[in-house]
């Protein structure tokens, strides 16, 4: 069946939830590239290690041996969409068999800690061996299974919950039983069970053992997957990364970056944009890409047609044209052009403002209710910036007015976190249009 926006107004609410990115096959899906500037994923491609362009001949693309790349970007700016496009696109080409993992739904991304993610990685490679009827040799499931034998299992502060844990299984050898092993390891991680800490502790003093271990069952998974023409390599695509704190994400990134990488394979995790000014601390250890924010205009306020119509698009994929009073074109610009405007490219921000409209809304977002949204989003960055000096104001203001500014400061790295600043491709960064009515941004830029 042909898909249709809603044309009531409270089902087009439900189609506003920011915080769920799109399958790459929903029909709400919108291609955001064009709107994005000069966007290369052949570059994303090279800094994996491989070249893949449209014309490439997929039997001649050379795979890295193991990899680690950052995918950044602002959160809410569509990476989790990208990446899962991305999974897809390296699935059906047969380049990679892809082991998909969103930290958000799988772990605590409130105390994620990299022993969370080793173990996960694990359990949702083994877990998708199982399903997709893909059986690897037990002897190269043997080192990993003894991991835990003789690791998790002897450990005088964990063997009790090892015996708990091999008293619920139900599978008997093979892939499936590691995958309800790990898949268990994974829960206990992020449930804050009373063992928590104490497997995160073991897991950390036996890493190199773990990465050795592991590392030898994804060498016979990409034999076993070259031999069947499903793919050539492993790659492990983490979502949920980027929804990290600033100090949690510096630990994660930075600090156990080296435990990270112990893992030899290849991986996309989706990270904070915030990251690479880190005193270039994270280019040292990763290569990474940044996803930029849509543009929807240019350096001196020219609005950006491509920008405006891929925005355009978003919103009308989840509510129909006549649920706007004046929906405009971009020659004469109505009610859509206008939150457009004050999302500041941000699909995230978008959402919200029309989240926010709804709840001043009848039968159609009138243009009363789309002020009432744009002021209501405009209040929530008020309470943020509430028990913060006016020096956030200030350098905001100085990047609108292309004043230099010490990029590299724990405040610039809390704007771009909290999206009260926004990097556009071609690197130039502009405050959000919302902070831009407080009343603290125009004392400081001279407005009153």
């Amino acid at each position: 069946m042909m898909y249709t926006p809603p044309k009531k107004i409270a089902e087009a609410a439900r189609q506003l939830d920011f915080s769920q990115p799109l399958e790459f096959n929903d029909p709400r899906y919108v291609d955001t590239e064009k709107g994005r500037g000069v966007v290369n994923y052949n570059q994303l491609f090279k800094k994996m290690g491989f070249e893949l362009t449209d014309s490439s001949d997929i039997s001649n693309v050379s795979l890295p041996e193991s990899g680690h790349t950052l995918f950044c970007g602002h959160i809410g700016c569509g990476k989790s969409t990208e990446l899962r496009k991305l999974g897809e696109k390296f699935s059906r080409s047969g380049l990679f068999y892809v082991v998909f993992v969103d930290v958000a739904l799988e772990l605590d991304t409130n105390n994620l800690q990299y022993p969370d993610l080793l173990v996960a990685l694990a359990g949702r490679l083994c877990e998708n061996l199982k399903n997709d009827d893909i059986e690897i040799n037990s002897v190269f499931l043997t080192n990993l299974q003894s991991w835990f034998d003789q690791k998790i299992a002897t450990s005088e502060t964990t063997k009790s919950f090892a015996v708990e844990l091999k008293a619920g299984l139900k599978a008997t050898m093979g892939i499936p039983l590691l995958a309800e092993i790990f898949g268990k390891l994974t829960n206990s991680l992020k449930m804050g069970t009373t063992y928590k800490e104490e497997l995160r502790r073991v897991i950390k003093n036996h890493v190199t053992e773990f990465a050795n271990s592991f590392h030898q069952l994804i060498t016979a998974v990409e034999r076993e997957t070259k031999n069947k023409g499903l793919a050539d390599k492993v790659l492990f695509i983490v979502d949920g990364t980027d929804k990290l704190s600033g100090k949690d994400s510096e630990s994660f990134f930075i600090e156990d970056a080296n435990q990270l990488k112990a893992i030899r394979a290849n991986f996309l995790y989706g990270a904070p944009i915030h990251l690479i000014y880190s005193n270039n601390q994270v280019q040292q250890r990763f290569e990474y890409f940044i996803l930029p924010m849509i543009k929807i205009t240019d350096r001196d306020g020219t609005k950006l047609r491509d920008g405006y119509e891929v925005m355009r698009e978003i919103v009308l994929r989840r509510a129909d044209r006549s649920l706007f009073e004046r929906p405009g074109t971009f020659e004469n610009p109505g009610t859509i052009d206008k939150i457009i405007e004050y999302s500041g490219g941000s699909p995230r921000e978008l959402m919200r403002i029309l989240k926010n409209a709804y709840l001043f809304a009848e039968d159609k977002f009138t243009e009363e209710a789309l002020n009432n949204g744009i002021d209501s989003l405009a209040t929530e960055y008020k309470r943020m910036f509430a028990f913060k000096d006016s020096t956030y104001f200030r350098i905001l203001a100085d990047i609108d007015n292309g004043i230099a500014v010490d990029m590299g400061s724990e405040k610039v790295e809390f704007l771009l976190f909290n999206l009260a600043l926004f990097e556009y491709n071609n690197y130039f960064w502009k405050s959000h249009p919302v902070v831009r009515l407080l009343e603290g941004y125009k004392r400081v830029s001279g407005i009153y």
